[in-house]
């Protein structure tokens, strides 16, 4: 989306906490380590915007809302023409159209609906670079959400061109995702109940 309209709108990416801790990836505890990882991020994800680093303490992500995912959209005005809770592609390019149609101000509203299918594909990456602590977080938190992220990064090529649709699904198609994670995920617990079987 970078390529498509990084010439009329400026992204910044902020650096707010680190959502999936680990013995390789700690939770911030000093304002250095925030900017190491904010660096290796730039570097690995090759970010070519800028990307500003919020204070240890959170207090941009809270004056924002603490949400997420988010992703908001601030006018040539200055104030917030659009947020949405959880950062979709496809979503986010409507709106940017949007409020580029209306001469870069005003208000275009906010995206509640989560759009799970891009987290599906690629939040096992964000998860493997903190474990063990990162999936036993997730695990307490929600039973069976990392064999899901792990088999969802498994489906990768099949979901991914789904994840970028802006078009509501059919139920049909919400029952073939959900079959491909299911399969992905009974496969996984297969392999990994023959692993402990053999230990």
């Amino acid at each position: 989306m970078y390529a498509e309209v990084g010439h009329a709108v400026r992204f910044v990416d902020v650096v707010v906490r680190q959502g999936h801790p680990g013995p390789a990836v700690p939770a911030y505890r000093h304002a250095a380590q925030k900017r190491v990882d904010a660096i290796r991020f730039v570097r690995e994800e090759d970010i070519p915007w800028d990307v500003v680093i919020d204070e240890l303490d959170g207090r941009v992500h809270a004056q924002y809302g603490l949400l997420p995912d988010p992703a908001y959209l601030i006018g040539t005005d200055g104030q917030v023409a659009f947020y949405s809770y959880w950062t979709h592609v496809p979503t986010l390019r409507d709106a940017i159209a949007t409020l580029l149609a209306g001469g870069g101000k005003g208000v275009i509203g906010e995206q509640r609906l989560p759009h799970p299918l891009a987290a599906l594909a690629d939040g096992w990456r964000a998860i493997a670079r903190g474990l063990p602590q990162s999936a036993d977080d997730m695990e307490a938190a929600a039973p069976g959400s990392t064999l899901v992220l792990k088999a969802g990064s498994l489906a990768k090529p099949l979901l991914a061109p789904w994840s970028l649709t802006s078009r509501h699904w059919s139920r049909p198609r919400v029952a073939a995702a959900l079959l491909i994670i299911g399969v992905a995920a009974v496969g996984l617990s297969l392999v990994r109940s023959s692993r402990q079987l053999r230990a």
